[in-house]
């Protein structure tokens, strides 16, 4: 991955944010079709927290009716991300519901209609601000579950996604990397074909994460284990380094993931 500048992460602006933010639900009634999962994911939690939080066993499936406990997500976020901005601004277009909005968010719509101080069936008027809480810890969820799911430690995906984009799957760079981990269309192709073997969209959330961990993961494997010549070769691309040595960005680039992973590890 060549090298590009850094964009700042950008502030969200609103027009009518119809209420201030509040905490995220703390119980959780099953629906049809869920998993423990997809409830972890929207929730910004993890499986093996829920698990323990209502004293399931190993995989226990849940059931329809089932009212779940949710720990605090925020407890599970790394250091560096807690004191981020935790929420997403939507901007209202005609037709949209808070179900709606929930269900594009991945969120629940209970918990979305008490952060607006709303009824969950209200009509939103057009052009004005929903806030939808819980963005880092469903972007936390999200890296740590892809991570596991593609074998790369989630602590290291997590702290790569951090550093390149601040968790913001919006934002492109000026050379056009794309996303959480900031992927270059090209890179996308290549990754899918090569590595993850079906196809990947570099502008879905999921599978963005989904190209980064498995290049991660090729690049450690290509550099004998070794997270920091992999870092490396994943900010700069291992043909520059062989034609220029590490630049010094690159040096502050993995001394700054590497520490983000070792406090991570130590919390």
């Amino acid at each position: 991955m060549a090298t590009r500048p850094r964009l700042a992460a950008a502030a969200l602006g609103a027009t009518a944010v119809l209420a201030p933010a509040a905490v995220m639900a703390s119980t959780y009634v099953v629906r049809p079709g869920d998993t423990l999962i997809s409830i972890a994911l929207r929730h910004g939690s993890s499986v093996q927290a829920i698990a323990a939080a209502n004293h399931l066993v190993g995989s226990a499936e849940v059931r329809v009716g089932q009212l779940l406990e949710i720990p605090d997500p925020s407890l599970s976020l790394p250091a560096y991300a807690a004191g981020g901005v935790d929420q997403d601004l939507c901007a209202v277009r005609p037709g949209d519901t808070l179900w709606s909005i929930a269900r594009h968010y991945g969120v629940d719509p209970t918990a979305l209609a008490r952060t607006n101080g709303l009824n969950v069936n209200a009509v939103l008027p057009a052009g004005a601000t929903v806030q939808v809480p819980g963005r880092l810890v469903r972007v936390s969820a999200l890296l740590g579950h892809v991570a596991e799911q593609v074998g790369v430690e989630p602590a290291l995906v997590r702290a790569v996604a951090w550093v390149e984009s601040e968790w913001q799957q919006d934002l492109v760079s000026p050379t056009g990397a794309v996303g959480l981990m900031q992927v270059e269309p090209f890179t996308g192709e290549w990754v899918s074909e090569f590595l993850a073997r079906r196809p990947l969209d570099i502008h879905v959330a999921e599978d963005n994460v989904a190209v980064g961990a498995h290049l991660l993961g090729h690049l450690i494997g290509l550099h004998g284990g070794d997270p920091g010549r992999a870092l490396a070769a994943y900010y700069q691309g291992d043909a520059s380094i062989a034609a220029h040595g590490l630049f010094l960005d690159t040096v502050r680039y993995q001394r700054t993931v590497l520490q983000l992973v070792s406090g991570a590890r130590a919390a």
